[in-house]
């Protein structure tokens, strides 16, 4: 039997065709098999870049000299909303209980090293990775980049 090719393409995948792009808001509304709601989303139309945004997968972390967080960096507008096509370089210090481990993007074509403290962003996103250090206190961890507010995020180290 043969398949067709626009069938295996689209089998996982929704597609709105008839949905055209305007600035502004779009909500999905998920429906479970007996027909009741059962998720909403909504996104919005980013503006202008504003300022970067921190964001840490934990919320403290173990003086064991070796205890990581992965924070996430990303470009929002001046409500918060995430500007996902923006790709500037963000640069990365960290000080205190704490030191800079590495940085991704996500990019599979990014030439950027890992080790050094500053990444390019990829689809308004990007990881710093802290470690802690051997002694309680707090790592703070600062992103900059031209163009936007800077952001400081601490992880105390216990």
């Amino acid at each position: 039997e043969k398949t067709d090719t626009a069938d295996v393409m689209n089998r996982y995948r929704l597609i709105w065709d008839d949905v055209v792009y305007q600035p502004g808001s779009i909500t999905v509304v998920a429906y479970n098999a007996d027909g009741s709601r059962a998720g909403e989303r909504t996104v919005h139309t980013a503006g202008k870049p504003s300022r970067l945004v921190l964001t840490a997968n934990r919320d403290s972390l173990d003086a064991n000299g070796e205890d990581l967080a992965y924070i996430t960096v990303s470009v929002v507008d001046k409500n918060g909303v995430p500007v996902p096509g923006d790709s500037r370089r963000v640069k990365f210090k960290v000080d205190g209980a704490g030191e800079f481990v590495a940085t991704a993007n996500g990019d599979p074509t990014s030439l950027l090293p890992f080790q050094n403290p500053e990444m390019d962003l990829f689809s308004g996103a990007a990881t710093a990775i802290v470690s802690s250090g051997n002694n309680p206190g707090v790592v703070r961890l600062r992103a900059t980049a031209p163009g936007v507010s800077p952001a400081v995020i601490e992880i105390p180290v216990k």
